[in-house]
This record gives structure tokens, sequence and C-alpha cells, in this order.
């Protein structure tokens, strides 16, 4: 797996410093919710489940976790293909804070069709947090009242801590690119 790999963009040592400091940043964002009993975290499975259950222990509040499944980039894709196989929202979210975390965000379908389902299920207030952020995501314009970053990254097709290509690379620690002949079949 590790001769698969093109160049790493952000080893995990740069990924558990600036997780702690997004945590930090929620943290006195989020208290108050938390503290009135209505803060919600919303992880965006599959991708984000490493970086949520890292982002989640910097979070010494009350929450409760329900995760939502949507896919974008499936099999071997490695442009999003819009949101495909979205699992309903979980119930009982009226009036409610929602910290959602995603993996990326590049094209902002998957964000802005879990925004639009969150208001409609009545959310208080949405606030994302995700770890990376392609560069064409700073054109897009999407309805996001706040949002927390990891990091900026070029638009390049990455894995690894949680992404993944055709299912694989997931468990990589590191954040990385692909060789050219991994992505294509050849």
């Amino acid at each position: 797996m590790q001769g698969d790999i093109d160049r790493i963009l952000i080893d995990r040592d740069s990924i558990a410093e600036r997780v702690e400091q997004l945590g930090a940043a929620l943290v006195a964002d989020l208290a108050p919710a938390a503290d009135a009993g209505n803060l919600v975290v919303m992880p965006v499975m599959t991708g984000s489940l490493f970086f949520a259950a890292d982002l989640v222990r910097h979070l010494p509040l009350s929450f409760r976790i329900l995760p939502v499944t949507v896919q974008s980039y499936p099999g071997r894709q490695v442009k999003s293909q819009g949101v495909q196989g979205a699992d309903e929202l979980p119930e009982g979210l009226d009036g409610r804070t929602v910290l959602l975390i995603d993996d990326i965000f590049d094209s902002g379908g998957t964000i802005d069709y879990l925004i639009q389902g969150l208001n409609n299920a009545g959310v208080a207030r949405v606030v994302v947090c995700v770890l990376l952020r392609k560069e064409i995501a700073r054109v897009i314009e999407c309805p996001i009242e706040e949002r927390y970053v990891g990091f900026d990254i070029p638009d390049a097709f990455v894995v690894g801590y949680g992404l993944d290509f055709d299912g694989l690379y997931r468990n990589l620690p590191d954040i990385a690119t692909l060789r050219e002949e991994i992505i294509s079949g050849h």
C-alpha cells in the first residue's frame, strides 16, 4: 500500500496538532449549546470517521453523536459525483445546535445537501467543521454560517486518515496523493 503513494501532503503529526486546535476553537463556540443540552455532533460517514473520532476527544462537552451516511465519491471515482446513498437524518433535531463534521469540502454538494436537510428538520444552528478544503471550494458559494477548516489543499485527489479510493487507503495515518497509475488502473 505504501508503494501506491505519490506524496504525503499532510503528515500525521500536523493532523494531530491541527485537530487539537480545532477542538479548542469549537469548545469555545459550542459550550453554550452543550451546557443547555442541545448539542448534537453529526459525523458524515465514512470519510470523516477518523477525523471525527479524534476531534470529539478534544471536546470536553456534553453532546450526542448521530452519524449520517452520504456518499459523493463512489468506487473508483476521483471527482465528486454528487450526493448519493444518503441516509435519512435522525429525528429529534428540532431546536438543537448541530456540529456537522466532514472529511473534505470540494464541490460543496454534500454540505449543502445536509445543511438544507438540517434546516428543514428545524435545527437552531449548524456549525460545519471539515478536515480539508480544496482550492476549488474557495470559489463555491455554499450557505454555511460558520466553517472550521483543518487544512487548505490543492485540487488533488487525496487518501488517508479516513479518505479512500475504492474503499482502500482509509487507514493511512497521513493524507497523501496516489500515483497516477493507481488511479487510472494502469
